[in-house]
């Protein structure tokens, strides 16, 4: 194992650290596993269901090929594709990247195989396969090597896999007597160790590319280095020079380069305070950081450098609290709703746990785990593999058994749930009984990160067991992502749910995450919520976030405001206040809002739906080059007449009849276009596949003073709980709304005040209320004569209605219910 000296010198005044490391030779394997732990993964096949379950995997996936190849090797080694003479194809032109990689863990798993059962005949197969590579690779220098002729792939697909066989295999090919498969003389030769060691090298150095520029430390990057950082860092595992492995080890840890920044200083600063990667939902996981951060602490203990990342471990855990009642995650940025890696960061994180004796953390994967199987029907873990995800079996090495009844919960469904690097707040309100079809989970916000959308202040809202408001996240492939619909509509403003300022709301290029994207956007910050992030609500009915946004590129300031309102454990619905105003020429705003379905009515207060006419007021952009703000893909663009009077707004699925009503209180002029957009990605029930319901509220003039309000109840049912909903005005200001609601017997009436500011003073004398501050409601239930008064300040000093009285603690926050 590798020892650190620690040395202190005195030099120019400055104390500097050095590190002096004396190595011996690494024991194999090391990477996953080690010799000394074998006996205990085979107790756990032996005695647990679930990973004997994944030991037949690995069986049942190259048992045949391995009988196969003991009569024939060539019936495997002749499949195997040329590799490209350099690493210089682009993604989609390294064609071979899914036979190649495919192969390569037909090796890792037989070698793992032969860990387990010491059989020689999956070592001989796998051996047989990986001196097909090195026979080629070790005649290359690191500027040449590759598999599958991509810089970006090899690392992720097949370096990795290369190194986990290598590693699981080293005594075996240490062995004199061992040979490998030749196939121009088809017959089998001693094994040649150089060549291997320089086929390692050579895939390490392709991938640290040190030929290639320096790292700059603490800089901004993508995720690319943590995608390949496992292909480098195994392969340096499998370097048998102790001096040229601590070399290259240092240079992946500490020094890093251009292409594979520093883990230590340039990858792991990113994480920040929240402990996350910061990038969209999906990209966010990054559980390979763990799994490295463990590996290193396995294989150098003594560097103890875990206890420096307990930010990163904390990190883990909150991702499951942006989960939708439907268990899928909520998406903001280029992101899969249906992605999830918090099992794997729990199965990590709970190893090293263990291992460190960190026991609160041990306790907190533990029951993450058992809560996250008891939501799935139990533990049931395959091995499945993939082109890029590769590290499946890791779960049965390194994987604890969870007992059935473990003590302990975690609550991952609180109200506010803050992701700073994205400026998201999301707000939610859950039932205990058919949570899915009642519960209630939006988010708002939005920032500039590495694949992020460039939304403004965006908004993603669930209801009745869809995401019925969706915001845009990312295409099925990667060739998806390059083309004018995702580039030109789906990640700017009118592909996402948001207000454009003066029709040229866009984005700019300097410090786009990529190039050509003209993504970059200020970043959205919380001004308020209640409860704050991960706190306990104050009422159960009740809870808001603010947002705001100072956008220096369309100098224009937005604040958006969603609360949402429970009536009862089956009517809920939320409030979305957006205030919008250009700091230039106030000349129109537009809030643009899709929802899944098939059809868009649009009545007024009296139930009559209004005419409307075709329109191309729509198919016009900026003259930037992704054609900003993105709305020339609506179609079937259909527009009212300007009206005044209160506007009421369905949504239908028919599929199986569930609705979004929206209400829009009376008193300002608007236009209301309806419109089609490109479908859904990820929508349930076909949707996906059918084109999204759009709405465009156009309103002359600033909209600041005179926000958009609407109000949006998801429901089962064609008749809404919600009777009216009419606006709060004070002076010229629009401060929030009355909605009066029917539930049963229940004439439920919430005023609903948002103001912009902390010390803004809201006063109707005909309502005989009084409020100072952002955020408060007063809820009068009406039962036949009989009344119950709730009053709550969410961010406020005073809240006064009629006779009632409420004034805020010391956090600006209070709730009382009056019989």
């Amino acid at each position: 194992m590798i020892k650190l000296k620690v040395k202190t010198i005195l030099f120019s005044g400055m104390f500097l650290v050095v590190l002096n490391i004396t190595a011996q030779s690494l024991k194999h394997p090391v990477i996953w596993v080690t010799e000394e732990e074998r006996s205990d993964v085979l107790e756990k096949i032996d005695k647990y269901d679930w990973a004997k379950k994944m030991s037949n995997d690995l069986h049942r996936f190259v048992d045949k090929k391995v009988e196969e190849h003991q009569k024939n090797p060539l019936a495997i080694l002749s499949t195997i594709p040329e590799i490209p003479a350099d690493n210089k194809l682009t993604e989609f032109k390294a064609t071979t990247v899914n036979e190649h990689a495919a192969v390569l863990t037909d090796a890792s798993y037989a070698a793992m195989l032969y860990f387990l059962t010491k059989e020689e005949k999956y070592a001989q197969f796998s051996a047989d396969i990986l001196w097909h590579y090195v026979s080629v690779l070790s005649e290359r220098s690191p500027e040449n090597t590759t598999i599958c002729g991509n810089h970006f792939y090899d690392p992720r697909t097949s370096y990795a896999q290369f190194a986990l066989a290598y590693d699981f295999l080293y005594n075996y090919l240490d062995n004199p007597k061992t040979k490998v498969y030749n196939e121009s003389t088809k017959k089998r030769a001693s094994f040649d160790k150089s060549k291997f060691q320089k086929t390692i090298t050579n895939m390490v150095g392709s991938t640290l590319q040190e030929y290639g520029h320096p790292d700059k430390h603490g800089k901004f990057i993508s995720n690319h280095p943590i995608l390949t950082a496992p292909g480098v860092l195994f392969g340096i595992l499998c370097v048998e020079d102790d001096k040229e492995r601590e070399r290259l080890f240092n240079i992946f840890w500490e020094k890093g380069t251009a292409h594979q920044n520093s883990f230590k200083n340039t990858i792991l600063p990113m994480f920040g305070k929240q402990g996350i990667w910061p990038e969209s939902t999906s990209y966010s996981f990054m559980p390979d950081v763990t799994m490295v951060l463990n590996i290193i602490d396995r294989v150098f203990p003594e560097m103890d450098e875990t206890k420096g990342y307990k930010n990163i471990f904390k990190g883990n855990f909150l991702f499951d609290n942006l989960r939708m009642p439907d268990g899928r995650f909520v998406r903001y940025g280029d992101s899969k709703r249906n992605h999830d890696g918090t099992k794997k960061l729990y199965i990590y994180t709970l190893n090293l746990a263990k291992r460190r004796g960190y026991k609160d953390l041990e306790k907190q994967a533990e029951v993450a785990l058992r809560q996250a199987y008891n939501r799935e029907g139990d533990y049931h873990p395959k091995i499945s593999p993939s082109t890029f995800n590769n590290s499946e079996p890791l779960k049965l090495f390194w994987g604890n058994d969870i007992p059935e009844l473990t003590n302990g919960q975690i609550d991952f469904k609180k109200p506010t749930v803050l992701i700073e690097h994205a400026g998201i707040a999301l707000q939610r309100n859950y039932v205990k009984k058919d949570n899915e079809l009642y519960g209630l989970c939006g988010i708002i916000g939005g920032a500039h990160y590495v694949h992020s959308h460039l939304t403004g202040i965006t908004m993603e809202l669930y209801g009745a067991g869809y995401v019925m408001a969706p915001n845009a996240g990312l295409p099925k492939t990667v060739k998806e992502r390059r083309i004018p619909l995702h580039e030109n509509y789906f990640r700017l403003y009118a592909g996402n749910n948001t207000v454009i300022v003066n029709g040229t709301s866009h984005g700019i290029q300097p410090g786009s995450w990529k190039d050509g994207a003209y993504v970059w956007q200020n970043k959205v910050v919380n001004i308020t919520s209640e409860p704050k992030h991960l706190e306990d609500p104050i009422s159960p009915n009740f809870n808001f976030a603010t947002q705001f946004l100072n956008d220096e590129i369309n100098k224009a300031k937005q604040e958006r405001t969603l609360s949402i309102v429970r009536t009862s454990d089956e009517t809920a619905y939320y409030v979305d206040v957006f205030r919008s105003k250009s700091m230039d020429e106030n000349k129109f705003h537009d809030y643009i809002y899709h929802n899944i379905g098939d059809n868009t009515i649009i009545k007024n207060s009296n139930g009559k739906v209004l005419d409307v006419k075709e329109t191309s007021r729509y198919q016009n952009d900026i003259g930037d080059p992704v054609q900003s703000p993105g709305w020339r893909y609506f179609e079937n663009t259909q527009v009212t007449k300007p009206i005044k009077e209160a506007v009421n707004i369905s949504f239908h699925i028919k599929e199986d009849n569930r609705y979004m009503h929206m209400f829009v209180p009376e008193g300002i002029e608007r236009e209301y276009t309806k419109a089609l957009a490109p479908p859904t990605r990820e929508a349930k029930n076909g949707y996906e596949n059918k084109k999204t319901q759009v709405l465009a509220i156009k309103q002359k003039g600033e909209a600041w003073d005179r926000p958009f309000i609407t109000v949006l109840e998801p429901s089962n049912h064609q008749e809404t709980s919600i009777q009216n909903v009419e606006p709060l005005i004070t002076g010229s200001k629009t401060v929030g709304s009355k909605v009066v609601s029917k539930v049963k017997n229940h004439i439920i009436t919430d005023y609903v005040i948002s103001q912009d500011n902390a010390n803004e003073v809201y006063f109707d004398r005909k309502l005989n209320i009084k409020f100072t501050g952002r955020f408060g409601i007063v809820r009068v239930d009406k039962v036949d004569d009989k009344e119950t008064i709730s009053l709550y300040i969410g961010d406020g000093k005073d809240l006064s209605f009629k006779s009632y009285h409420i004034t805020g603690d010391d956090e600006n926050k209070a709730f009382k219910l009056f019989n």
